[in-house]
Parts: C-alpha cells; structure tokens; sequence
C-alpha cells in the first residue's frame, strides 16, 4: 500500500499539470513554463526560483537581455518538452498590477507607432506594409513585422524610427501566413483561424493532401485567409495515408480474377474500395481482403501515386480517378468521375 502511494506521488510530479502551487519547491524547479506573448509568439523558460503558477497567470520573464511579460499557458516537465524547442531564460516574477497598467500603456503606443509607420514608409516610398508592432515590456525594444513582396532598402527608415522613439528598432519581414496569424479572422469553418489560436509553427501543406484525403484538387477550393492552402489540411493526413497502406492509390489498375479493373474510391471510414472494370460492372469489396488478394492473386498494373509523383504536385497533372467534392446544398456531398473534374476545373480557370 506504501508502495503504491509514493508511485502516485511520483506520477503526480512528473505529470504536465496547470497549478504548481500546491508542490514543493524542489518540485516547481523541475517544471518548463510555457508562456504566451502578443500574437501567439510562444516561448519557454525555467522557474529557478520555483514561484507558485497557475495557467492564465501573467509573469515577468528575462528575455533578449531585457525583460518581458507573458501569460502562462502550459506547465510541463522538463523531460517532456517537446523537440526542436529551446528555453529562453528564466521567470523573474509574477506580474502585479503595475505592471498591468505598464502593459496597457505599451498596446497603446503600439497602436499610435503603427500607424505613425505606416505613414513613415509611404512618404519615403517604400513598397512595405506595416503589419504589427511589439513593444517589449521594459521599453527597451520595438519590434515593427511588415510584408513586402521582395527586399527592401528600409536603412532611412530604421534612421527615422531610432530618432523619434529612443530606443533599439527591429523591422522583421514576415510571410503571409503569419500576416493572417497577427490580424486573425474567422475561416470558411466558421471559427477562428487556428493559426492565431494556437498554432505557433506552420509546416508545409501542398494539394497531395487534399487528394490523399479523396477532397476535390483545386486549390482555391481549400485556400486560407492568408491566401495558401488551409493548414487543417495537415491534421487527418496521417490518417488518410495509414488506412490507404497496403492498397493502391485512387485511379490505379490492378489485374482481378474478373480482368483489369480501375481502383474508383477508397472510403477510409466504411474501410472499403470500389473497383471499376472495364466493362461498366462497379464492385464494393471490403479493404482487407482486396490486400490479402493484391499480396497473393491481384497484380498491380499501375500505381496512379508513382505517376503523380513523376508528374508533380499540379492539378492539371493528377491522375484519373474519383473525388469526394461539396456542392452548394449544405451538407450534401458528391463523387466525382476524374473527366467531370477537368471539365468542372477548366470552366473555372
């Protein structure tokens, strides 16, 4: 019984948790604080002097050779820090209510110094625009992020800036979907974008996952705020290709006891596939048994996914085969025979 009270103990220690007021001091030390700032940036740091934290506290943090403040927003140990993530210094303090009134001054000087540089790069004819700005708690830097299409020669700007705000100037060129990330907005889903919500890293997204996913490839069909494909085309993806293994893409031939058939759909959910023959005859057969067939008797004629990888990753070049696609009628759904999606897609061009 003793035996098994100090393993709960020890699991409750080592758990990521929300509250580390109730721990010890050795404890609280063996914690990484996650902490939010303006704009989803994100960061970690170490709690040397094992201050009691809760999530959705503010606190004071060392940052860049100044100070900074944040929100808590994750507690976790630090074995369990998740990879390619490095701590950025230590947590000087929780925040009081000076430094409260502090941050509100700064967000609204943030304000008052956009737009003072949007009008800057404009009378200096500068092709850039100004999406945010970040004044570090201490006052010590501002941060001004903008997009341009190319680089730009903003030295006289830089110049301009130190001179009127006495402190050390950083401009950060950023993308677009980091644009969409600092303004936000509601997606075609209905919620908000995910990017300004919790999404701190964006990986790469191409059309083959909408097509792994049986969705209708045309791009525009699945384009973000910031104008690139939707980043939730990532979080099924894996699924997608884990219930297609051992199977052949959509579009590819396979030879069957009853001749060369057409692979038409594969539905992940019911776990089936739909064979086309050439005669016109259309069969359903349950997934696994079309594997255990393929490993034995079925000889692959064409992998359609070795032609799409040959002919790349544009529309115009995927290969024959069916698409799951929504029309306008809300909540129906339709597949799509490959012909009638290049038509479909070439009216649309």
């Amino acid at each position: 019984m003793e035996n098994q009270l100090n393993q709960d103990i020890i699991n409750d220690i080592i758990s990521p948790t929300t509250d580390t007021s109730e721990l010890t001091t050795d404890d609280r030390k063996e914690f990484l604080i996650e902490t939010n700032f303006k704009s989803v940036r994100k960061h970690y740091f170490l709690n040397p002097k094992a201050i009691p934290l809760k999530v959705g506290e503010y606190i004071i943090i060392e940052y860049e050779g100044g100070e900074d403040m944040g929100i808590v927003s994750g507690i976790t140990v630090k074995q369990l820090k998740r990879e390619n993530i490095d701590v950025m210094g230590n947590i000087i303090r929780k925040s009081n209510q000076i430094d409260m009134r502090r941050l509100e001054e700064n967000r609204k000087i943030e304000d008052s110094v956009l737009i003072n540089a949007r009008k800057q790069a404009k009378s200096l004819n500068l092709e850039m625009k100004f999406i945010d700005i970040e004044y570090k708690f201490d006052r010590k830097k501002l941060v001004f992020y903008f997009t341009a299409d190319g680089r730009v020669d903003f030295r006289e700007l830089v110049k301009i800036f130190a001179g009127e705000y006495k402190t050390r100037i950083e401009l950060r060129q950023i993308g677009v979907r980091d644009e969409a990330q600092k303004i936000g907005g509601i997606g075609i889903c209905g919620r908000e974008l995910c990017c300004s919500q919790f999404l701190t890293n964006f990986v790469s997204i191409n059309v083959s996952m909408a097509r792994d996913q049986n969705l209708f490839v045309k791009p525009e069909k699945f384009s973000g705020a910031c104008g690139k494909l939707q980043c939730c085309l990532k979080y099924e993806h894996d699924f997608y290709l884990n219930e297609k293994e051992g199977i052949p893409d959509t579009g590819s031939e396979i030879m069957t006891e009853k001749g060369k058939a057409s692979i038409s759909f594969i539905d992940v959910f019911n776990r089936t596939v739909t064979l086309e023959y050439e005669g016109g005859e259309t069969i359903i057969v349950k997934k696994d048994d079309l594997i255990k067939k393929l490993e034995k008797e079925y000889v692959i004629l064409r992998n359609s996914r070795d032609d799409y990888n040959k002919n790349g990753s544009e529309c115009n070049n995927c290969p024959k085969s069916n698409f799951l696609s929504y029309d306008g009628d809300e909540g129906k759904e339709n597949i799509i025979p490959a012909d009638k999606k290049s038509k479909t897609a070439k009216k649309g061009d």
